[in-house]
């Protein structure tokens, strides 16, 4: 029934050990979880955050290029503005179509009346032009393709959103409801806000080159030809009427910044007036454009790629550039690297967990531990008692009822007596150590010569001795000073003596040493006999209290095995200790006592 009862306990407390640990298992790994989660939108949060700021660099930089082709003369035959700057390495070549006249070309700081020094490389330059233009899918001439082009551009530029309404109102909506270090995790807020600033950046853009447009200074009227066959007679004046924006287009896999110039002319003299629009524009190297493009952004994005886009993508990408038909990609990972490591708040969770653990099971331990030894106690106790109590009750009917002849009067007597001595002992022992444990055990500390302590125990422990059949061998002195309670040494002592008593009856020769061995700050006091001693395996087990089952009871000597437990708690109390050592013969127990 114990045995069920343990595996009972046990189990249950194992149980809810697994369901604790369980459940803190659990809450970790959802922290952990919800911390990576946290680190990952964080991280998101962080690369949207640099992704907006890497695309507003991008187009500042692309709207200052196509603001400085935009401050280009609408008169390709007046020098370029920036000629003295230095020359726009994204920039092959400069050309003008006009319908029914021959193309002009220039390069980057040269025009067509100034053309660069180097002719060879504009020719070469001019003959890779045409022949993207004859690759071009759109029909016409070269003129044609160009100047619908220039519309579809305008087209595509228009079709860029300059107002995010829906997203100002969502991002709006979620602002009155969470707080700001929420919004930053938040995947649709971070969107709506790219979307948001795309089209702030296409206003900025646009009102930019808007306001370049505007500040180019009205050109005067210079005298032209109006045909080569009359040019010497009749000259026709030509001036500027109208300037569209230049726009970015791509023709097959070539980029260009395209603008429509609307001319108005009128012959000298002849009173004729009429109207021409010419395509100017600018050859843009596209390798050269990404490059300085992504130098702009190598500290936010450095794996970053500029991608080629058109059409609806061009103007409802949120990770398009508005100045230029490019798309940021980004190729960088947007997955926070995985954590491992525990916060503080979980590792003290731990802690107390497995602390809690622990000492419940301690607790659970110790109370099995002392429901054990309460019920070994209880049986002990209760066959100590039973056998000098049936003894007493025999022996009293037979002295009562005079079935005991006078001579055997006196060895029923001592019999008695010795069972009398054996109770008496046995509750000494356990109200000296009831009191030990509560702490009320009261000692009387007093100074002394061994002699004085240990010559007026000779007696008693003698008589005891001798009820075995031993002799008691004592040697003292008078040098030696001890500060003691003697009444706690003699209760030592006589537990010392009774265990050699039972024990070591029969052993040879019959006696029982009582050795005093001085120290520097302490004294000995030893206690041998020569019985069969004492397994090295017990030697920690004598001194527990109750450490003897009913059966170990009945079964050994008599006793409770609370005497050593009781002797080790009283030397402790005086400032020594009490153990059990090897010996040659027998058992061997050592009391330590501080010196004066």
């Amino acid at each position: 029934m114990k045995i069920s009862r343990s595996l009972l306990i046990w189990s249950t407390l194992v149980l809810c050990g697994v369901l604790v640990i369980g459940a803190m298992s659990w809450l970790t790994r959802s922290v952990l979880a919800a911390e990576q989660e946290r680190l990952e939108a964080e991280s998101r949060a962080d690369l949207e955050e640099r992704t907006r700021l890497a695309l507003w660099r991008m187009d500042a930089r692309g709207a200052a290029l196509i603001l400085r082709e935009n401050g280009r003369p609408a008169d390709q035959s007046t020098p370029h503005v920036d000629q003295t700057s230095e020359p726009t390495p994204e920039v092959q070549l400069h050309f003008e179509l006009r319908k029914d006249h021959p193309p002009t070309f220039s390069e980057p700081g040269g025009s067509a009346s100034q053309p660069p020094q180097d002719g060879a490389v504009t020719e070469e330059r001019t003959q890779r032009l045409r022949a993207v233009l004859a690759a071009n899918p759109l029909p016409g001439d070269e003129w044609t393709q160009l100047n619908e082009a220039a519309r579809q551009g305008e087209t595509s530029w228009q079709a860029v959103p300059k107002e995010a309404v829906r997203e100002v109102k969502a991002n709006a909506l979620q602002r009155q409801k969470k707080p700001l270090s929420d919004l930053r995790k938040d995947s649709d807020y971070q969107a709506n806000t790219t979307t948001q600033e795309r089209s702030q950046r296409a206003k900025a853009v646009g009102q930019t080159l808007a306001n370049s447009i505007e500040k180019i200074a009205p050109i005067p009227p210079v005298v032209t030809a109006n045909s080569p066959e009359i040019s010497d007679l009749i000259p026709a004046l030509r001036q500027v009427a109208q300037v569209s924006q230049m726009r970015p287009i791509w023709l097959g896999d070539e980029l260009f910044l395209l603008r429509q110039v609307t001319w108005s002319h009128s012959a000298a003299g002849a009173g004729q007036s009429g109207r021409e629009v010419s395509v100017q524009g600018a050859w843009l190297d596209v390798s050269a454009l990404r490059e300085s493009l992504s130098r702009e952004i190598a500290d936010l994005l450095p794996t970053a790629k500029l991608v080629r886009v058109e059409g609806p993508q061009a103007a409802s990408d949120p990770l398009s550039l508005v100045s230029f038909p490019f798309h940021l990609q980004r190729n960088e990972a947007t997955i926070a690297p995985a954590t491992t490591a525990l916060s503080g708040p979980l590792l003290v969770g731990w802690a107390a967990v497995l602390l809690a653990l622990l000492t419940t099971s301690l607790l659970v331990h110790g109370v099995m531990r002392l429901s054990e030894r309460r019920a070994s106690f209880v049986s002990a106790v209760t066959h100590e008692l039973r056998t000098p109590l049936t003894t007493f009750r025999l022996y009293s009917d037979m002295l009562g009822s005079g079935a005991v002849r006078p001579a055997k009067r006196a060895d029923y007597l001592r019999v008695l007596s010795r069972e009398a001595d054996r109770l008496s002992h046995l509750v000494e022992n356990v109200l000296s150590f009831s009191q030990v444990e509560r702490g009320s055990a009261r000692s009387v500390v007093m100074e002394t010569s061994v002699a004085g302590l240990l010559e007026p125990l000779r007696e008693r422990l003698a008589a005891r001795l001798a009820t075995a059949g031993l002799a008691l061998e004592m040697t003292t002195s008078e040098d030696l000073r001890v500060r003691v309670d003697a009444a706690a040494v003699e209760h030592i002592l006589f537990n010392l003596i009774d265990n050699a008593a039972k024990y070591a009856a029969a052993s040879v020769p019959p006696t029982v040493e009582i050795v005093v061995n001085p120290h520097a700050r302490h004294l000995e006091i030893t206690v041998s006999d020569h019985g069969p001693g004492i397994p090295f395996s017990e030697r920690r087990r004598i001194f527990r209290a109750f450490h003897k089952s009913a059966r170990e009871a009945a079964e050994s000597r008599p006793g409770v095995g609370l005497g050593l437990a009781l002797s080790r708690r009283l030397a402790k109390s005086l400032s020594g200790g009490l153990e059990c050592v090897d010996a040659p013969q027998g058992a061997r127990f050592v009391l330590r006592l501080p010196r004066v």
